[in-house]
C-alpha cells in the first residue's frame, strides 16, 4: 500500500505544476560583459604565468 500512496501523491503533485512559461533571457548584456571581463583577466593571468619573458 505504501507504493500506491506514493504514486497517488506523485500524480497529485504533478497535476499542480503550473503550465510552461517562456523562460527569462539568459544572455543579457551584463552577463556577456562579465564573461568578456573574466576572459580578459584569465588571458592576462595566463600570459603572466606562461608568457615568453624577453
Amino acid at each position: 500500500m505504501g507504493l500506491l500512496d506514493f504514486l497517488s501523491d506523485l500524480l497529485s503533485g504533478l497535476a499542480t505544476i503550473q503550465p510552461y512559461e517562456k523562460p527569462r533571457r539568459v544572455f543579457t548584456r551584463g552577463f556577456i560583459a562579465f564573461c568578456v571581463m573574466v576572459a580578459v583577466i584569465e588571458l592576462i593571468a595566463l600570459n603572466q604565468l606562461y608568457g615568453a619573458h624577453g
